[in-house]
């Protein structure tokens, strides 16, 4: 690629297989549209010894697509994990993400980064406003936001985990992240409040998931709970350890 893009989109794509190819395209094809110099990035970790086939076949979009870069390494975390190996590669002076199982609209990234560009916000995230993965995660939602609010005074954002999310290449290199886990997006939300950053919201459709099962379960909940809590009390370890540069992760992006 001739120079840095201006827009990276982050794709996290943890055992997508079969699911990869359609949302990959689809959101290739997007971005193809908007005519802003770009790149995607496929993030295809896998835990070692799995049967996982999401690697291949992410090489073999990146063999078609000369702005797909992948990402696929043995993981060492979670969704927090994954993020950073991803976003630690991204060259665009925008950077934004969101989960590769299809459920958020390909075309609400470029919603996130007109509004990034638009506003001069410096995170921008997705909020939820038309739900369609059921009621159970629906009402799990709202009372995790309810929480949410009322332990860190949040104010009008809401749906904290909505996205996609985008940030400026300065407000990313500012939150430092380090987050392994799920907590990953709370923590860019309380990084960003704390450090005075502006935070704009855009309205997203969210789609049913329409195979596999969902990565979010009951030890996901009470990983969210003890996260909070540990931040609510200044314990949190991304939240008091320091460091450098915002490097994360230590991987090797192969380019197509």
């Amino acid at each position: 690629m001739p120079g840095p893009p201006e827009l990276s989109v982050v794709a996290l794509c943890y055992r997508a297989e079969e699911r990869l190819g359609p949302f990959a395209e689809e959101l290739a094809g997007e971005l193809d549209k908007a005519g802003a110099p770009f790149e995607l990035v496929l993030v295809a970790n896998y835990w070692a010894g799995s049967q996982d086939t999401t690697p291949q076949r992410a090489e073999s979009l990146a063999a078609k697509h000369p702005n797909v870069v992948v990402i696929a390494e043995p993981k060492q975390g979670a969704m927090g994990w994954d993020l950073r190996s991803g976003l630690n590669v991204a060259r665009g002076d925008f950077l934004v993400y969101l989960d590769g199982d299809g459920q958020v609209p390909a075309g609400a990234v470029l919603d996130v980064f007109r509004c990034l560009k638009a506003t001069g916000a410096d995170v921008v995230k997705g909020r939820r406003q038309m739900r369609e993965d059921g009621s159970v995660r629906t009402l799990t939602s709202l009372g995790f936001n309810l929480l949410f609010r009322a332990l860190f005074r949040s104010g009008p954002i809401w749906d904290i985990n909505g996205q996609p999310k985008g940030m400026t290449r300065a407000a990313y290199e500012r939150l430092d992240l380090q987050t392994n886990d799920w907590f990953t997006d709370a923590e860019i939300i309380l990084k960003a409040k704390e450090a005075g950053l502006k935070v704009g919201e855009v309205p997203v459709r969210f789609l049913p998931k329409d195979a596999g099962a969902s990565h979010v379960g009951v030890g996901t909940v009470w990983e969210f709970l003890g996260n909070m809590l540990l931040w609510r009390l200044g314990r949190h370890p991304a939240r008091i350890r320091t460091r450098g540069p915002n490097t994360g992760p230590v991987v090797r992006a192969r380019r197509g």
